[in-house]
């Protein structure tokens, strides 16, 4: 090769380095048949097809696991994970490029993509890599962070990561002082450590070069083949978990079909009831308590953490799944399976009992946070609500409290108990058209049952009527005949319930004609929006919130009038200062974030944010059906979201979620606090001085 053209000579120094060949199919075998392993026991739990749109998911595991874009949403540590990561990659494009240079005889390692790439591009991403895992170390070893569940094997991985890419540079500054490099300076920390290494003779440094380039190979391919059996397997695993992510809108519950005259058992009983996926998840967690952090259930002292949870899962799949794959190639023989006493110990383990506790189970709100951070996009919500649909459809073993408001459900139709006769009690004398009355408007109004029943909500509903005249909207509600929209009854697990309910009001929303849908409750947004259409009912749902700041950017609803537009000031001049807590079944379900704080900011307030906000807002406690459940254990969720909002100084908290307005009104009476929370339909009907 040309002296004028920068390169470096592959493997100087170095005889028989084919012994790295039978080195590389030694560590490959081992991965095969890990996974051949992983892969049988995967195959125990329930079909589930996640090849559709394949587009769509290469590119969203390009996004989320090749380009690390949840990690880094964490700052510090998943910039440090990033130069981790990017730092390896650098580093095995290097490899890859000088084996396809000796092997393939392909000559490509020279020029410019020498010294950008091979050069200096491989000795900054060794550096970032060598500081990621200095970070890491330190990170684990100081024990601030309990949540990351540091096991010995983490901190030993990490040390001989760096051990790799220290010995790496010291490789790299032998061979340059030995050669002479002309072109070292493209290579600063290899350049640098050379100067270590100033003074030995040629043949110190020859002898300490292969010496050391033999202990980092044989270090490089001893953590290869321990790869896969380590916590490093997430590399591989967190991949597969994102490609195979959910497409449905955020929230979609898996469907039950209770019409299937086959289907004799309803929900998750035992581990082989979860789906493929769900047990790929438990093994591609990779325990970094990002989703135990950002819990509210955890938080507040609830024996619940989604990390525990899916560990626990990952634990029994453990014991559990070679035991069901013997029993199942028994059966398939036509021969008995005849466990021993500690096996049978094992298939009796009970899945809500002995390996997930019920209270951990019915800790749960369902608020997403945890799949939110989790890098790995793992699906812990439908988890829970399957084991939770089997507890209630088959063990009939629910918290006590439950009870009463199935039973609500069953005979009034609403999870208060109140006469279902009554349901249009709230709209007393503002004149709003029932569907009966006006068949062919364009909207159907939706309140809900606590914009109906709920003493509170009901001034919410008919502030929002008075904004929804005021603008001229055509609409017209359902009446007596609407009936709760179930999102309490299938999130506590009775998809029986659900199911009445559900087919009675789309039976009903289809006799109308119904298309578009108001709602101004999030969980009835996403049970109309995301849980009807498996039950044959697919309808246009508009939550109040973006409803309210179309009307308000398109002037539908402007004062007008000096009469008007003073009472206006008079009216937002008093609000002040105002933070806005964000629904999750708003927000992290649905991604409306802008246009309530909008509506807010419309009114004249300044808009002050918690410190928990928007995706990483803190639960209200209030969804998953734990609106109507007792909460026993550790602190109220809801006195600990009013404790963050009155640490902004807020004169008042906006809402945009009739479960949300009930707990702030709660949480802030149990402060003795005088901060009025108001929704931002209250606050708009306020601002334009609008009877009700």
């Amino acid at each position: 090769m040309d002296a004028a053209t920068p390169s470096r000579e592959a493997l100087w120094n170095i005889e028989g380095s084919w012994i790295m060949y039978p080195c590389f199919l030694a560590v490959l075998a081992v991965a095969a048949y890990f996974f051949w392993r992983r892969y049988r026991l995967w195959r125990i739990g329930r079909p589930l097809d996640r090849a559709d749109r394949p587009r769509t998911r290469l590119k969203g595991a390009f996004v989320d696991a090749l380009l690390q874009a949840t990690v880094v949403k964490e700052r510090g540590i998943g910039i440090a994970h990033l130069g981790m990561y990017v730092g390896m990659a650098v580093m095995v494009v290097a490899t890859v490029s000088y084996a396809a240079q000796v092997d393939l005889g392909l000559d490509i390692a020279k020029g410019d993509y020498y010294l950008y790439v091979l050069a200096l591009g491989t000795d900054i991403a060794g550096l970032a890599f060598c500081i990621a895992m200095v970070a890491c170390i330190v990170r684990r070893a100081a024990g601030r962070h309990p949540e990351l569940e540091t096991k010995p094997a983490d901190i030993v991985v990490l040390v001989w990561l760096l051990v790799i890419g220290v010995t790496g540079f010291a490789v790299e500054g032998l061979r340059i002082m030995a050669t002479g490099d002309p072109w070292a300076a493209w290579s600063p920390i290899g350049n640098l450590a050379a100067q270590l290494f100033a003074g030995w003779s040629a043949g110190q440094l020859s002898a300490a070069h292969q010496v050391l380039w033999w202990f980092h190979m044989a270090i490089a391919f001893g953590i290869l083949a321990y790869w896969v059996y380590s916590k490093l397997v997430h590399v591989l695993l967190v991949p597969a978990t994102v490609y195979c992510r959910p497409l449905e809108p955020k929230g979609t519950l898996p469907f039950v079909d209770l019409e299937d005259e086959e289907l004799e058992e309803f929900g998750v009983g035992k581990l082989e009831d979860f789906t493929w996926k769900d047990l790929l998840d438990a093994e591609a967690c990779v325990r970094c308590g990002r989703c135990e952090t950002v819990c509210p259930a955890h938080a507040s002292g609830k024996p619940l953490s989604p990390k525990s949870l899916v560990q626990a899962l990952d634990e029994h799949l453990e014991e559990r799944g070679p035991l069901v794959r013997a029993q199942r190639a028994a059966e398939a023989r036509g021969e008995a399976f005849e466990p021993d006493e500690r096996q049978r110990a094992v298939l009796d383990r009970t899945l809500v009992g002995d390996v997930v506790t019920p209270e951990a189970l019915w800790s749960c709100t369902t608020c997403g946070a945890c799949t939110e951070a989790c890098p790995a996009l793992l699906e812990h919500v439908p988890k829970v609500v399957g084991m939770r649909t089997y507890q209630v459809s088959m063990e009939s073993a629910f918290p006590a409290e439950a009870k009463g408001t199935f039973r609500n459900l069953e005979t009034n139709g609403n999870p208060w108990g109140l006469g279902w006769q009554s349901r249009l009690s709230w709209a007393e004398g503002l004149d709003v058209p029932t569907l009966e009355e006006r068949p062919g408007a364009e909207y159907v109004y939706w309140p809900g049952c606590a914009g109906a029943f709920d003493a509170r909500n009901r001034r919410v509903s008919r502030a929002l009527v008075g904004l929804l005249k005021r603008a001229g909207v055509d609409f017209a509600v359902v009446g007596a005949q609407e009936k709760c929209c179930g999102d309490a009854a299938r999130r506590l697990g009775n998809e029986f319930l659900y199911y009445q309910l559900a087919t009675e009001n789309i039976e009903t929303l289809n006799a109308y004609g119904a298309k578009k849908i108001i709602v101004q409750c999030p969980h009835c947004a996403q049970v109309l929006e995301r849980d009807y259409p498996q039950l044959g009912g697919t309808f246009e749902v508009v939550r109040h919130a973006q409803l309210l700041a179309r009307l308000v950017a398109e002037g539908a609803l402007a004062p007008d009038g000096d009469a008007r537009a003073r009472a206006c000031a008079d009216a937002t001049a008093a609000l002040g200062r105002v933070t806005y807590h964000d629904s999750c079944y708003l927000g992290r379900y649905a991604g409306v974030y802008d246009e309530p704080r909008a509506v807010v900011a419309a009114c004249g307030a300044e808009v002050v944010e918690m410190e928990r906000t928007r995706e990483k807002s803190f639960c209200c406690g209030a969804g998953g059906g734990r609106m109507w459940l007792e909460e026993r254990a550790g602190e109220r969720m809801n006195v600990q979201r009013t404790e963050q909002a009155l640490a902004t100084g807020a004169d008042a908290v906006a809402t945009a979620c009739p479960f949300c307005l009930s707990m702030f009104e709660d949480g802030l009476a149990s402060k003795d606090a005088a901060v009025p929370v108001r929704d931002i339909a209250e606050l708009l009907s306020d601002a334009l001085a609008l009877p009700r």
